[in-house]
């Protein structure tokens, strides 16, 4: 039985109420739904709220469930609502955008090379603390693509855009990730 299937039967006996399918269904899904609101909203207890939200909105809402997409990344857009709701911001594309050009300067294209840069990517701490220096909506986009390894179109789809959006949301804020990056590890020598 693959991983949907196997999430589908799990979401039926939840709604159902079958016993021990609570606790399989919460065991299968709480870790991802709670570093995914961790890092969106950057509160421990906000976090967990969101996950109780979650579940208790999949089991009211499961029978309604359409086999279109995955369990997991309807979980995770129901997790992005209750998250957007903890946040009071509007859905969509900032305000402005930044050229790209400018985005890879600050990122450092051509200053070092790959190998170089990716192993100071390795330092967990400065890539934790450049990812709380980013916005909410480029914290989810790279958290649900690079940290939860959504496909695209799942990813599309809990954030409510068109792949092609996805795709340039995506890549803006790993440049924006990588500038953050920068800044922190420049300040090691300060």
């Amino acid at each position: 039985m693959q991983g949907g299937d196997k999430d589908r039967l799990i979401l039926a006996a939840f709604v159902a109420g079958e016993p021990g399918a609570a606790e399989a269904f919460v065991r299968a899904h709480e870790a991802s739904l709670y570093g995914f609101a961790l890092r969106v909203l950057g509160d421990a207890a906000a976090a967990e709220d969101v996950v109780q939200e979650t579940f208790l909105s999949a089991h009211q809402h499961g029978p309604s469930f359409e086999a279109r997409g995955s369990v997991r990344a309807w979980l995770f857009t129901i997790a992005r609502r209750a998250c957007l709701r903890r946040r009071r911001l509007r859905v969509g594309e900032p305000s402005t955008l930044e050229p790209l050009d400018s985005l890879g300067a600050e990122a450092g294209w051509g200053s070092e090379d790959p190998e170089s840069c990716f192993s100071r990517l390795q330092l967990r701490e400065k890539l934790g603390a450049a990812l709380e220096r980013l916005s909410p909506s480029d914290r989810e986009v790279i958290v649900l693509r690079d940290v939860e390894g959504l496909a695209g179109s799942e990813a599309a789809e809990v954030l409510g855009i068109t792949l092609r959006a996805l795709k340039s949301r995506l890549h803006r804020a790993r440049l924006r990730l990588a500038a953050a990056y920068r800044k922190e590890t420049s300040n090691d020598g300060d």
